[in-house]
């Protein structure tokens, strides 16, 4: 068994499905759910820089309120948000989208391994175990977004 916080592979850190919209590069919105702040913070800041409007949302409370009022298309879901251990945040993400256009990737714990097959049937659409390298993060963010880019 290999127990390295993280490697390079599909297990770690990939999308399963890709979604269908036209965007520009200006409305390409990202939502962080992470209840964890600096690192959030950090995280935005980084994507901004990549240029990817971000926000950032520690609690399911906000997390919905954002997801409501800014519409973002690309949501990375700490599955520890809301405590529960039933994915249901994400699950009422889901219920809520009803075009089903906006992309919800967990970041999913490395100890305990989350079950990839859990977090597909809980309705997300791909995964980053944390730790995940920003690098890992941000080019699941330019494949997506490459694939639906308004020329």
């Amino acid at each position: 068994m290999n127990n390295r916080a993280y490697e390079t592979s599909p297990a770690q850190c990939s999308l399963w499905n890709r979604k269908q919209a036209r965007l520009r590069p200006e409305s390409r919105r990202v939502l962080l759910g992470l209840s964890e702040r600096v690192l959030g913070a950090s995280l935005a800041s980084l994507f901004e820089l990549k240029g990817f409007p971000a926000r950032l949302a520690v609690d399911a409370l906000s997390l919905r309120h954002s997801v409501g009022d800014w519409d973002p298309h690309v949501i990375f879901l700490d599955t520890r948000i809301g405590g529960s251990g039933n994915y249901a945040l994400v699950r009422a993400l889901r219920e809520a989208d009803e075009d089903t256009r906006r992309l919800v990737i967990a970041m999913s714990g490395f100890l305990p391994v989350e079950p990839i097959a859990l977090l597909r049937e809980a309705g997300y659409y791909g995964h980053c175990r944390r730790p995940c390298p920003v690098w890992q993060m941000t080019d699941l963010l330019d494949e997506f977004f490459a694939c639906h880019a308004v020329r």
